[in-house]
């Protein structure tokens, strides 16, 4: 199938190979223009042109899609696949492809429209995702329904730990869709617009932990915020972040129920169970067990380590910084 493609970063870089290494036809990669990166500020290609510039294919890389526009007309494409490529696309685009403009997003649509399906669906404690592959339509995420994939979700799985996983049922999605492409988007199905839920792009400040939450909760944000921007939180005046954690099961042999009820969300306690120390945290609700931290300006370390080598005040309290 003679294809376009459209996308920006490494997790789309993979979808671009697979449908190369499949026998398909690349007409035309569209990318984000280069971006300064490192300390020398030096404009580097996205994963993505750099496939398209490895394989020589022709590449666009515009500050805005519509720039492309009229060369990408001239291309007479089958379809056009789009990835991950980081910009609202014009009115324009919707006609291009025989069969049409396609879009793989990361959630089961209507569910998660929106910039961050992954980490949200985490963040929100689903028990499963998946795969949509739809039609671009003018409004986000809104188009039909072509084909779609669903997987389920383990409680501790991390967002890098899942997007992992997801990748190449994403890539068996788009590659079994296209080799029927004609008939499934034929019968392509419109989404339910009283079903639609969205998600917004997570930004730093999303990743601050407010221990007045439940223990649930917290443990679903620090896990949605694994490998960025990185869940963290405030111990005095020092910046932790922290990496992993899970919902502790307290028993009364544990902490006097008593004492558990006197402390205050955010207090550090440190406990020795199964013959190792641990590090929990009172939260608004039940109690978590933080895994792996790491404190300002050191090495991502487990909780055992940390005990290990930092004095624990009786009164130590995680705290949302004094901005927040």
């Amino acid at each position: 199938m003679k294809l376009g493609f459209m996308g920006t970063p490494a997790i789309s870089a993979e979808l671009l190979k697979a449908l190369i290494e499949a026998g398909h036809e690349i007409a035309f990669v569209v990318s984000n223009p280069d971006r300064p990166k490192g300390r020398s500020g030096t404009p580097v290609p996205s994963a993505v042109s750099e496939v398209a510039l490895r394989e020589a294919l022709p590449l666009f890389r515009p500050e805005k899609p519509a720039e492309s526009l009229a060369e990408i007309r001239e291309m007479d494409v089958d379809a056009v696949v789009v990835f991950a490529y980081g910009s609202i696309l014009p009115d324009g685009f919707l006609t291009l492809g025989r069969f049409g403009i396609f879009n793989l997003h990361g959630s089961l649509l209507p569910l998660l429209r929106g910039a961050s399906p992954i980490q949200s669906a985490i963040l929100q404690g689903f028990a499963s995702t998946g795969w949509t592959f739809q039609f671009v339509s003018q409004k986000m995420d809104c188009g039909d329904i072509v084909s779609e994939v669903e997987l389920e979700i383990d409680p501790d799985e991390t967002a890098g730990e899942l997007t992992d996983r997801m990748v190449p049922a994403g890539i068996q999605l788009v590659l079994g869709t296209l080799g029927e492409l004609e008939g499934l988007a034929s019968r392509a199905r419109p989404q339910d617009p009283e079903k639609a839920t969205y998600c917004k792009k997570i930004l730093p400040n999303d990743s601050y932990l407010d221990w007045n939450r439940s223990a649930l909760e917290l443990h679903n944000q620090i896990r949605g915020m694994n490998p960025r921007p990185v869940a963290r939180t405030m111990l005095g005046e020092s910046l932790f972040k922290i990496h992993r954690s899970r919902v502790a099961q307290i028993t009364g042999s544990d902490l006097d129920e008593k004492q558990l009820m006197a402390r205050a969300p955010g207090d550090l306690l440190s406990w020795k169970r199964n013959g190792s120390p641990g590090l929990y945290v009172v939260t608004g609700k039940g109690v978590i067990e933080i895994l792996q931290l790491q404190p300002q300006n050191k090495k991502t370390m487990d909780a055992a380590s940390f005990l290990n080598g930092y004095k624990l005040q009786p009164n130590a309290r995680f705290e949302l910084p004094v901005e927040n």
